[in-house]
């Protein structure tokens, strides 16, 4: 389990973490940890997100109109999102922002990654699986799994089997690099980075 290795990355993010976290924004408002899974599945999209769309799904319809907290925020988001494509396009395991001190907490946070993940994924879902196929619903499995978003059997079973489940989740970061690697790799990125 490497969920300590990863904290000291994200320090210089500290400021955008307090903010997002704090539950002053709007009760729409993304988490850190949330908001780092947003931005990796519109990194990872091959449709583009502007920065304007990119922000109001973060911080929510309160936040979008307060152009005070926004100047403050959207240089740290915009390169979060630029720091995620450098990992994803130098095919490094993914950074995740990861504050667990024990096993309950690396489950949760994952998680709350991976629902809104998903969050944003399925926004564009037809046109991911337009152009990955069968590829796309395979390697989503395990995000699909920690995000709770679909409920059936297979699911179930997953997140029943404990050792399973936490093996999938510990997957996560390696899957988004295949993820990125179908539409970008392949001359199809179209992704605002």
């Amino acid at each position: 389990m490497n969920w300590r290795i990863q904290v000291d990355e994200f320090k210089e993010y500290s400021e955008l973490e307090e903010i997002l976290d704090s539950g002053d924004v709007d009760e729409e408002c993304l988490t850190f940890i949330e908001a780092h899974g947003y931005l990796a599945a519109t990194v990872i999209s091959p449709i583009a997100t502007t920065d304007e769309q990119l922000l109001s799904e973060i911080i929510g319809e309160e936040g979008e109109n307060d152009s005070e907290l926004i100047n403050q925020i959207k240089p740290q988001i915009l390169k979060l999102r630029a720091q995620i494509a450098r990992e994803l396009l130098a095919g490094e395991c993914l950074s995740i922002p990861l504050s667990a001190e024990n096993e309950d907490e690396y489950v949760s946070e994952m998680e709350a990654w991976s629902a809104a993940f998903m969050e944003k994924h399925i926004t564009n879902e037809e046109t991911w699986f337009d152009e990955g196929g069968e590829t796309i619903a395979e390697l989503l499995l395990p995000i699909v799994a920690a995000s709770g978003f679909l409920e059936d059997e297979e699911i179930e079973n997953i997140r029943d089997d404990a050792s399973l489940y936490l093996s999938m989740l510990e997957n996560i970061p390696e899957v988004v690099i295949d993820l990125y690697a179908i539409f970008h790799e392949s001359g199809q990125n179209t992704s605002s980075q």
